[in-house]
């Protein structure tokens, strides 16, 4: 009981205190998932606490993964209008955001010559973060390692996509949209908000099909990257 206290009581807070610096200093760097990933990485080094124990404390946050990810249905409901309209050029492109990913997976991988289990902890590396945990857990990947990735791959994406709009002239919302939304989920959805409202709700829908389809697709790229590694 002193685990759980402790454990979350921790996690929370200092995801909290994050959250407050980022929204007041608006600085992508600052961002809570990453930075208390880190913060908790330290302090068990510093302290010398068991990763199982910090582990077991913290399943009640664990157990609220699952409705998190279920709870993605009502946002891609509300968008509805938005996918009907452009349901063509969002499929598409989505379906070549996931095949370039795996294909960017297995280059790295081949390079570097890596394990199974760190294939399964990246392979979700392009997903909103309950959907990483969920998979990387189901391939045996490492799913705390996950989100430190999933929380880096966000970050930079948003960091290189203005520089890349600017450079090809790219302002057409929904490609700004889906970008965003297809290469940094979660972290790329929230800087969507500040184009505008049609890429802001593009970059949701992308963000929650992506999910989907690598869910679906998760298995097979990792047999495939497997086998290949």
């Amino acid at each position: 009981m002193n685990d759980i206290l402790w454990t979350v009581g921790l996690t929370i807070g200092v995801y909290i205190g994050f959250y407050y610096l980022q929204d007041r200093f608006k600085l992508s760097l600052l961002n809570p998932l990453l930075c208390t990933s880190v913060f908790i990485i330290i302090f068990l080094c510093v302290t010398q606490i068991d990763y199982e124990v910090y582990r077991e404390g913290t399943k009640l946050i664990s157990f609220f993964i699952g409705p998190a990810t279920v709870s993605l249905a009502l946002p891609l409901y509300e968008k509805l209008p938005i996918l009907k309209k452009y349901w063509k050029t969002i499929l598409s492109v989505l379906l070549i955001g996931v095949v370039v990913h795996a294909l960017t997976i297995a280059g790295i991988f081949l390079i570097l010559d890596t394990t199974e289990q760190m294939i399964a902890t990246l392979i979700p590396k392009s997903v909103t973060t309950p959907i990483a945990m969920a998979i990387a857990q189901s391939l045996g990947g490492i799913e705390y390692l996950t989100v430190v990735v999933v929380v880096l791959t966000g970050v930079l994406g948003i960091l290189i996509a203005p520089p890349i709009f600017k450079l090809f002239g790219i302002t057409n919302p929904i490609a700004i949209g889906l970008s965003l939304g297809t290469s940094a989920h979660a972290v790329g959805t929230t800087k969507a908000i500040e184009y505008g409202d049609l890429e802001a709700s593009v970059a949701t829908v992308s963000l929650i099909i992506t999910g989907l389809l690598t869910v679906i697709a998760a298995p097979l790229i990792y047999e495939l990257l497997t086998m290949i590694v």
